[in-house]
């Protein structure tokens, strides 16, 4: 008998190697990257928000969309696939209905992180709850999964703007709560991750955007890295091959059409098209007029 998605995660938790995480969005990227040979995949709150709605990634998403696409993607394949569960959408109660929703939806991995959301009126848009709370809400999932296989870790957003050892402090606490792994988010530089390693028991998924040089995959490796996330290349690529297809096919039947953002990047589309600037607006009026007009 073949292994479940949720042992092959154990699995590579334990193992003492470095793996590259896929970013999916749909069942057609999640069977493209198990047949390519990647070991895990990754469905992304801001990609699930873009795909779903066509809106950044404001919180506009709901916990039911997000169960609906993570189950779509999860049961497309033999993938192991890490949900982000955002903050489990309010509440150590909240969490509960996350977990029992994902567990259900054939997630193999949900991380939960510790940021305010939605953000809070005039406050910080990295605001971070208390540790306390956030290890009340880590408890709440451990104590709510039925499949011990499916597995829970923390993610922590005290990176950047927090003193090192603030950090250290969250990272100490979550492992203490018997969760599974630590998601670290933004971290910049090797001498951060040997004292993350050094202070937890756990295995670490990083996320970090672009090409930060955090040591070889080996040296991941040796500091207890299993899973790491570069960005979501694939999604934004797709948006890119979909933009440059129907600008093409508009131009065959009207020459004379004006091209627009023919060498965009992904990014500069997806400000246009997911709507940026008019949720920006919204954002300062009406979530941090005080803060915008300072």
């Amino acid at each position: 008998m073949t292994k479940t998605a949720r042992s092959r995660m154990r699995a590579l938790l334990e193992d003492r190697i470095c793996i590259p995480c896929a970013s999916v969005f749909d069942p057609i990227s999640a069977r493209m990257a198990d047949d390519i040979g990647f070991k895990t995949g990754i469905l992304g709150g801001s990609v699930t928000s873009l795909m779903t709605l066509g809106v950044p990634d404001i919180c506009q998403l709901t916990l039911s969309e997000l169960v609906e696409q993570a189950r779509r993607v999860c049961r497309a394949s033999g993938l192991p696939v890490i949900v982000d569960g955002d903050n489990g959408y309010g509440n150590a109660l909240n969490v509960v209905r996350t977990i029992e929703a994902l567990e259900y939806a054939c997630a193999s991995l949900v991380t939960l992180e510790d940021t305010v959301l939605p953000y809070a009126y005039n406050g910080s848009p990295q605001q971070l709850i208390p540790v306390d709370e956030a290890c009340s809400k880590l408890k709440a999932a451990l104590k709510t999964r039925r499949d011990t296989e499916f597995a829970i870790f923390a993610r922590t957003h005290a990176l950047p703007g927090q003193p090192t050892e603030k950090l250290l402090e969250r990272v100490r606490a979550y492992s203490a709560t018997g969760i599974d792994g630590l998601v670290i988010f933004g971290l910049t530089d090797k001498d951060t991750l040997a004292q993350i390693a050094a202070n937890t028991h756990l295995p670490l998924m990083l996320i970090s955007y672009g090409d930060t040089d955090l040591g070889s995959q080996q040296s991941l490796a040796d500091h207890k890295v299993r899973i790491r996330l570069q960005g979501h290349l694939a999604y934004e690529a797709a948006v890119r091959a979909t933009y440059h297809s129907l600008q093409a096919l508009h131009q065959r039947y009207n020459p004379a059409a004006e091209m627009r953002h023919t060498d965009a990047p992904a990014k500069t589309l997806l400000q246009e098209y997911a709507r940026h600037a008019h949720y920006d607006a919204l954002i300062e009026e009406y979530v941090t007029p005080a803060r915008s007009k300072n």
